[in-house]
């Protein structure tokens, strides 16, 4: 602003990203709001391995599996988080949806340098939230867990027969998110 409290110049947009942070043992973490597609409760998901959301199916990842994290039992916050990206699509268990945050791309700090191996492949880096630190999910790692659940499942057998339907009658109205 100029003295007189006119405008001078114009802004520079600054980019910025958007990210769910959820709770998964006690521990936070940030995916990428561009491939959060929706929201399950358990009772909506059910216990299946694949859901089928719309007409889309969603083969279920376990990321605290993944991650080497313990296995909570499910809570009344327990959520289902259906991921889609280029035609690619998963769904990942969560003990708490913490929020949706946008921050601008310099606030996502690098990883330090302990991280030397696959996990710079698993991580985009680290997100303050509130008090705690949320390590972001690289978005590109979670859709190549999704590919290898669903050649998994096809190669059990298990598709067809842990399958549930959600939404699926106009009637019912259960939405995704």
């Amino acid at each position: 602003m100029s003295l007189r409290g006119r405008l001078a110049g114009s802004a520079v947009p600054v980019p910025t990203e958007r990210y769910l942070i959820v709770s998964l043992d006690s521990r936070l973490f940030a995916v990428s709001a561009d491939v959060v597609h929706g929201l399950l409760t358990m009772e909506e998901s059910e216990s299946a391995s694949v859901l089928a959301v719309q007409g889309e199916e969603y083969p279920f990842m376990d990321l605290a599996g993944l991650l080497g994290l313990a296995h909570m039992n499910d809570g009344p916050e327990t959520r289902m988080v259906l991921l889609a990206q280029a035609g690619i699509r998963g769904c990942i268990r969560v003990d708490l949806v913490q929020g949706l945050m946008e921050v601008e791309r310099g606030q996502v700090l690098a990883l330090p340098s302990q991280f030397r191996s696959d996990e710079r492949n698993w991580y985009v880096g680290l997100i303050l939230f509130g008090q705690d630190v949320a390590v972001g999910l690289s978005p590109m790692w979670l859709m190549s867990e999704a590919i290898e659940a669903r050649r998994v499942l096809a190669a059990q057998g298990q598709r067809q027969s842990q399958f549930v339907q959600v939404g699926s009658n106009p009637i019912l109205k259960r939405p995704a998110c």
